[in-house]
């Protein structure tokens, strides 16, 4: 008992809406950490399915565990009421379809309280139900002080440069407030803004703000976070009709943080290289959609013409990327429509081969 009341306290928020059938593995996954000193808060975005009443079984059953039950508002307000809800020194977001390693939150504490750090990554396993992919987000550890993870970081969530082009497919790998350790000051400086307004992409947006004056920031080359890819209801596998216009809004969000930096050209690189490989997301979202070909050519070729797309793929240095993708930033510099809905046809074909 003595060594649990020296633990800091950690603040775990799961927002819940709709997934009683993924919900048990969650939570049981967080209950069993190793690291006892938890305060679980499930937030219950309005649920019509059991996964309320799921949430105060659990909520019965271990002390630690809070329910909040409220009107339906989307994650990002589900993930808000959790983090204005947390007492813990240290917070985590856990989506409520995936699950932890049971070690998780034992490990991240200890180098946050080693490393003196304000924020704690790690990787993730995409689950693919028969089918586990790891996904570590760096290819070593590493501990970076205040300049550091203003460049590496910081810059990296705007947008990537040089080298990082050759995976511009991962854009926003690390963006997610899912596996991370934030010290409680440090989420409380990220900025709500609802996917309902800016897209899937509101986790980059928050993490911006939130993470651009840290002090140090520690990466541990481990894939503790399991995340579902099988869940059918989750809002990353349908067709969002209004996707571009979203991500319009984001694009405002991230260059409006950018012009209150001292050297906001500095990051000006980095925000239309973004814009220029977000064209994979849009791309593939409009060729998930239950239209005819000819459809979707004219919304693709509506995004190819937008004057800050056009601009963004004539600076993108493309000598960076391997040959396909090389080959897809060429379809869309020149606004190759047709071609380029056959392509994203089958890109989207083979990403769905798991």
């Amino acid at each position: 008992m003595e060594n649990i009341i020296k633990q800091p306290c950690v603040s775990i928020i799961v927002p819940i809406y709709n997934i009683e059938e993924y919900l048990k593995q969650c939570i049981e996954s967080l209950v069993s950490q190793t690291y006892e000193n938890l305060q679980i808060i499930l937030v219950d975005d309005g649920s019509i399915d059991h996964s309320g009443e799921l949430c105060d079984q659990f909520a019965e059953a271990d002390k630690r565990i809070i329910t909040i039950h409220k009107e339906n508002g989307g994650l990002t307000s589900a993930r808000k009421a959790g983090i204005e809800t947390a007492v813990g020194e240290y917070v985590m977001v856990v989506d409520g379809d995936d699950w932890l390693d049971v070690n998780t939150v034992e490990q991240c504490v200890t180098v946050a309280l080693v490393n003196h750090s304000d924020c704690v990554m790690f990787g993730y396993i995409r689950e693919y139900g028969d089918n586990s992919i790891e996904n570590p987000l760096f290819e070593k550890d590493f501990v970076y002080d205040c300049k550091e993870s203003k460049e590496k970081i910081f810059r990296r969530l705007i947008g990537p440069i040089g080298t990082e082009l050759n995976h511009p497919e991962k854009l926003d790998n690390f963006g997610t407030i899912c596996m991370k350790l934030y010290k409680y000051e440090t989420i409380r400086k990220g900025k709500f803004v609802s996917e309902r307004e800016i897209g899937t992409n509101e986790d980059t947006v928050f993490n911006i703000y939130a993470l651009r004056h840290c002090n140090s920031i520690t990466y541990i080359n481990k894939c503790f976070y399991h995340y579902r890819k099988t869940n059918q209801q989750s809002i990353t596998m349908k067709y969002k009709p209004d996707l571009c216009n979203k991500w319009d809004k984001m694009y405002q969000e991230i260059y409006s943080c950018i012009k209150q930096e001292d050297t906001p050209e500095l990051y000006c690189k980095a925000f239309y290289n973004r814009i220029a490989c977000g064209m994979i997301g849009l791309g593939l979202n409009e060729v998930i959609a239950k239209d005819s070909l000819l459809s979707i050519r004219k919304r693709i070729a509506e995004i190819l013409m937008k004057k800050i797309y056009r601009k963004a793929f004539w600076r993108l240095e493309i000598t960076y990327c391997p040959v396909y993708w090389k080959f897809f930033f060429i379809l869309c510099r020149f606004r190759c429509s047709l071609l380029l809905v056959f392509l994203l046809k089958v890109m989207n074909i083979l990403r769905t081969w798991k």
